[in-house]
């Protein structure tokens, strides 16, 4: 690209911001929760399953690290509309 190439607007506008996304620490919810006994999860995403199952997207990607990457059963119970308790077995 040559400077001729350069919209004029671009000397003096104001930069871009930077998309930043923000990604869950399992690991350390995983600390808090060998501590603690039990935690309480609140869901801020729901999705519908191809059953017709509403499910909490921040608690099931939890559920899943437990099982998946520390080889340990979760025990989940749902305790309010948005409140989930989790408990390991």
């Amino acid at each position: 690209m040559k400077i001729q190439d350069v919209p004029k607007q671009a000397f003096n506008a104001e930069p871009t911001p930077i998309p930043m996304k923000s990604v869950p620490d399992w690991d350390a919810l995983y600390s808090v929760l060998m501590d603690e006994a039990f935690i309480v999860l609140e869901a801020d995403k729901f999705r519908v399953t191809r059953h017709g199952v509403q499910e909490a997207v921040n608690v099931k990607n939890f559920n899943n690290y437990v099982r998946i990457t520390k080889r340990r059963q979760l025990l989940t119970k749902r305790i309010s509309d948005t409140r989930w308790v989790c408990v390991l077995s």
